[in-house]
């Protein structure tokens, strides 16, 4: 069971490092590198110009996090069967990434609508979640950790998980804003940060208003997760991983503030774009972690089969 355990991390960890990917994609111009799915230029080995090699490294990553995110489920079925969270959590990942490789059929094939592009964003991060979910919930059915989990989802952990998922919530809406604006060539509608164009409000202009809705949103974000961080720090000596979760979270909101004012100040270049959302998605990692690690409950221990007096067969 260690095993699937480091199959679950594995999944999770290969998942953010997909999102880069695709994120790399957009930043390229490298959408459209294959025009078409699921082959590219009609083939099942693109052909050797840049774009086309960028997007179908995507398509390949995708397609290793999804047989990742099966054998997990296999794993699950096999081994943790008496545990419904971790049972059907593990199962919800198939669909998922089933429903994101056919969101990321559908930006090939209408070329890159803002509103697909960000709800595949968004997908990718519920699979994230799935998979760290499904991790954190098998490392805390081992029989040494079940009874702190069992006190921190009952006790003082819970408030810190409350207030964790507050703050995916918000997270939430503003990955999807950030996905939208980048893709429908809001990013550069802005000039200067923290202002817009000279003003802290924009314009009677739609670009200028969702760059400045993901501005909001994500100066809102300080203010949804704050709750999270003084709950988390408060109780960091009853809730071991309390403290780890708040510091982790804070400072890489704080990096990821850093770089979006940078992506604005040079105007985007490739690598401060991939390393905002990848920020993003640690973030959010951080952030769903504490979810789990505070709210969920431990099953029930199955009860050992009763043998029959002589028998030497469950009864």
């Amino acid at each position: 069971m260690k095993n699937a355990q480091r199959l679950a991390f594995a999944t999770a960890i290969l998942t953010v490092v997909l999102i880069g990917v695709g994120v790399y994609v957009r930043a390229t111009g490298s959408g459209l590198g294959c025009p078409d799915w699921p082959t590219c230029h009609g083939g099942a080995v693109p052909p050797g110009n840049k774009h086309s090699l960028i997007e179908f490294s995507h398509r390949f990553t995708a397609s290793l996090v999804g047989f990742l995110v099966i054998g997990t489920a296999v794993c699950a079925w096999k081994y943790y069967r008496h545990v419904p969270f971790i049972l059907w959590t593990a199962t919800a990942g198939v669909p998922l990434v089933g429903i994101q490789g056919i969101l990321g059929a559908v930006t090939v094939v209408r070329e890159l609508p803002p509103e697909i592009v960000a709800t595949h964003l968004l997908t990718a991060m519920l699979v994230l979640t799935c998979e760290f979910a499904v991790a954190f919930a098998m490392y805390l059915e081992d029989p040494a950790h079940r009874a702190g989990a069992l006190a921190a989802a009952r006790g003082p952990g819970r408030a810190v998980g409350l207030w964790a998922l507050v703050a995916v919530a918000w997270l939430a809406a503003l990955l999807w804003v950030g996905g939208y604006m980048a893709e429908s060539g809001a990013s550069t509608a802005c000039d200067g940060w923290p202002a817009c164009n000279g003003s802290v409000f924009p314009s009677n202009d739609h670009q200028e208003i969702i760059h400045m809705l993901h501005r909001y949103l994500a100066a809102g974000l300080a203010f949804a997760a704050l709750p999270f961080f003084i709950s988390a720090l408060r109780r960091r000596h009853a809730v071991r991983w309390a403290g780890t979760a708040a510091t982790a979270a804070a400072a890489l909101y704080g990096a990821q503030v850093v770089v979006g004012a940078l992506n604005v100040w040079y105007t985007f270049p490739d690598a401060m774009t991939v390393t905002h959302t990848v920020i993003a998605s640690l973030v959010w990692s951080a952030l769903a972690s504490a979810t789990i690690l505070g709210l969920y409950v431990p099953a029930l221990e199955p009860r050992p089969h009763r043998l029959s007096a002589g028998s030497g067969v469950p009864a």
